[in-house]
């Protein structure tokens, strides 16, 4: 005590003075911390309707994919279409060919008789 700095004793604080002090520090920190478990559970509703909302874009994509899926389905169909119209094509070509020939054979025939 006799090292301390010349004061009166109405600076000095007592256990009650502390007492208070931490009372007041205690409701101060629960009022922070209460605002602040709030602002969490907002966080968390907020988080919650995004999650909502991929789960929403992610259905999207997935009927997406099946539309691809089937057109890619389609279209194999087609290209064996094609290959078959074109193998068609190719026959009757030949046979036009094999016509035409016969033919030019009968009109040459016949202009040599």
């Amino acid at each position: 005590m006799e090292l301390l700095p010349p004061v009166g004793w109405a600076d000095v604080a007592t256990k009650h003075d502390l007492l208070a002090l931490e009372d007041r520090l205690v409701a101060r920190f629960e009022s922070r911390f209460g605002r602040i478990d709030s602002r969490f559970g907002e966080n968390d509703f907020r988080f919650a309707a995004i999650g909502l909302r991929f789960d929403a874009v992610d259905a999207r994509f997935d009927a997406v994919d099946d539309r691809f899926v089937r057109l890619e389905d389609r279209m194999e169909g087609l290209d064996g279409r094609m290959e078959r119209l074109a193998a068609e094509i190719r026959a009757q070509t030949w046979k036009l060919m094999a016509l035409m020939v016969a033919v030019v054979g009968v009109v040459v025939a016949a202009v040599r008789l």
